[in-house]
């Protein structure tokens, strides 16, 4: 088992003084779900438009250059909703780990409170 001296040899910690401020870890998720929604609608953009508004301008001669462009635009859109997708699932974990948080605190509490009373009936 390793003890709290080895840990901080390691560069680890114990996490025997945690403290969470559970609304700031919410204020986090919000923020990071506000985010997510931002990029989301910057990515929410029309490629079969964008391709067809362009094909009379460059024409056969251009077919080349406009099928090009079309693919970087699906890969684009793809990854502007991936980078979407990862805000919003930070966003998730941040509020479940401040209602774990939340729920581990109460039940400690509770348990701490029993523990109290009962000593408190022996004496």
């Amino acid at each position: 088992m390793l003890t709290t001296l080895m840990l901080m040899r390691i560069g680890g910690s114990s996490m025997s003084d945690v403290s969470v401020e559970t609304e700031g870890l919410r204020a986090f998720g919000a923020t990071n779900a506000a985010i997510a929604g931002d990029i989301a609608g910057a990515g929410n953009m029309d490629v079969v438009a964008s391709v067809s508004a362009m094909t009379p301008v460059f024409g056969l001669i251009g077919a080349d250059y406009l099928l090009s462009f079309a693919a970087a635009q699906v890969l684009q859109a793809r990854d502007i909703q991936d980078l979407s997708d990862k805000y919003a699932k930070l966003s998730q974990a941040a509020f479940s780990s401040a209602t774990n948080y939340d729920v581990t605190d109460l039940g400690n509490a509770g348990d701490l409170g029993k523990a109290a009373g009962e000593i408190g009936g022996v004496l």
